[in-house]
Order: structure tokens, then sequence, then C-alpha cells
């Protein structure tokens, strides 16, 4: 008995080891496509067979674009396609294409690499670089608009001139292309580079550990070092309590990475004449829970008026 225990014991280790192995070659392929170079005779056959499939499935391609307008963007790509390119490269050169169709639910999904298990758990037992701030993007420049944590004291309505010794303009003015927006709306793009901002940021550069601002605040001009500080051993078992999923978790569609909910309701005052639900993204888990669940409330409270909040909300999976 002892014997067949300790088989089981080993084949369950063997098991678990060649998972890892398994997992582990498998990022580190990943992460060799992306870093590949595709020949130019291959990178122009893939927008031949990108643009092929749009034709083939979008229904109104030519809504806001005409056919001679994209023919002409379509080619001009495969006119400066004159060196082999990595999938990142080719990225930068065909999304801003796709972007002039003017459909929001279209875009190319950006290429980046992949980071092992180990990887992982040591960003998680770190605080994040950039993403403890909140931004603004207006024309070619990036703002930061809150800083919670008080890092180095930088106040709001700081603007970001480099990073690392190239203009943040350089960088808006890149990205910006990248994003595809609903017909001829012109305020989607900030608004939504805000938050995308340092994800095109980070699919460039990885992970980092350091980074040098160049700031300016009120006319006066400041560098700040930004570092990936060590999570002390509060913020790991706040992180720890913050992933428990609770009930009302669940129902209110919680986010512990933002320490946030996607929608809760509540009545504004005391006698529940104004009901009011904040949906900040649209999402399944648990929708119909909590719809079911705030309209008998809300029947129950016999309000009279109902403000339904869908501010910075980008949309989502079901509505």
């Amino acid at each position: 008995m002892k014997f067949k225990k300790q088989k089981v014991q080993k084949s369950s280790f063997i098991l678990f080891l060649l998972i890892i192995i398994t997992s582990c070659g498998s990022v580190r392929r990943h992460n060799e496509q992306q870093t590949a170079c595709i020949p130019p005779e291959k990178l122009k056959e893939d927008v031949d067979f990108a643009y092929a499939k749009l034709k083939e499935m979008h229904p109104q391609l030519y809504w806001y674009i005409s056919k001679q307008d994209l023919d002409r963007k379509f080619d001009s790509i495969k006119s400066t396609i004159n060196e082999s390119l990595t999938p990142l490269q080719f990225y930068f050169k065909l999304q801003p294409v796709i972007s002039e169709i003017r459909e929001g639910h279209l875009s190319l999904r950006i290429p980046s690499k992949r980071i092992t298990k180990k990887e992982i758990k040591t960003l998680e037992n770190k605080k994040g670089m950039f993403s403890r701030f909140e931004y603004y993007v207006k024309n070619d420049q990036l703002f930061i608009i809150q800083n919670k944590d008080s890092i180095e004291n930088i106040k709001p309505g700081t603007e970001i001139l480099t990073i690392d010794k190239i203009p943040v303009s350089d960088y808006i003015k890149r990205y910006k292309k990248l994003i595809s927006s609903d017909g001829f709306n012109t305020t989607f793009q900030p608004y939504f580079l805000k938050d995308l901002f340092f994800n095109y940021y980070v699919a460039e550069k990885g992970y980092e550990d350091r980074a040098t601002l160049e700031t300016i605040y009120n006319g006066e001009k400041k560098t700040y070092q930004l570092t990936r500080e060590s999570k002390s051993e509060n913020d790991l078992k706040q992180d720890k309590e913050n992933k428990k999923r609770t009930q009302e978790k669940k129902i209110n569609d919680y986010i512990a990475f933002s320490d946030s909910y996607n929608r809760n309701f509540k009545f504004l005052d005391k006698d529940s004449t104004i009901a009011y639900i904040k949906v900040k993204s649209f999402s399944s888990d648990y929708s119909e829970k909590f719809y079911r669940e705030t309209f008998k409330k809300i029947k129950e409270g016999k309000s009279s008026y109902l403000i339904i909040d869908i501010r910075n909300n980008y949309g989502g999976f079901s509505g």
C-alpha cells in the first residue's frame, strides 16, 4: 500500500513537472515567434488576405471610407514593406489602415510577448509602475490626473513630457492611429488612449523595473525616477482578501486589480425617490441576478426617478 502511494505521488510529480516544462516551452516558442522577422513577400500576402477577409465578411465596409481610398491605403502598406518585419512592427503598419474603416469593434489584437508563471508571480509581488496613476490625454499631451498613492508627491495636472528621454508626444501620435472609433467621432481616441497608452507601451518595451519621467507642472520642470516597488506584507494580505469571490463581489462584478465594481446600485436620497445604477462595463457574469434584484428594490422603494450612469463605459460583452 505504501509502495502504491509512493508510486502515485511520483506519477503526480512527473505530471506536474511535465506541465511546467510544457508551459515554459509554450511561452518560449510564442516569444520566439514574436521576435522572428517575417519576409516582405509573406507580409504582403497577409495584407491581401486581411483585405479579402474584410470584403467577404464586413457588411458595410465602405460606409465611412470609399472603396477607392481603402484600396489605395492597402496598396500603400504593401509599397512600404521592403524588408522583413516582426509581428509587432507589422501590426503598427496594418492596424492604422484597419482603424480608417471607422468601426469601433473592428481591430487587430496587438502581438505581445508572454511571461512565465514565475515572472507573473514576481510581478504580483510588486506594485505597478505606471498603473498606479490615472491619466488624461489632450492633443498630443499626457497628464497625470490622480496619484492616489502620492508617488514622489507628483501633483494632479502634471504633464509627462518624456519617458526615458523619448517624447510622450511621439508615442501618442503613433498610438492614436491604432484606435478604431465609430464613424467620424473625434473624442473617443484620446478618451480611450488614456487607458490604453501603457498597454501599447508595455507591448513595445516589456515589463520594465524602472523609468525616468520628465514632467512639467505650473511651468516648473522636474525629473522623477519610478521603480517597481516590492509589496509589503499588508499589501499582499489585501491582495489576497480582494481576490476572494463573495456573493456581493460576484453580483456587482468586482475587479480586484482596481479594487472597484463594474456595476452598483443605490438610492440617492433617504425616501428612495431617486434610484441610481452605475455601469462601468457591460458583462454577462451575474448580470441577470444584479438587474433582477436591483429592479425589485426600485419597485419596492416606489422610486419616481431612475438614473443609469454609463459614463466611462466602453461597452463590454453584453448589455
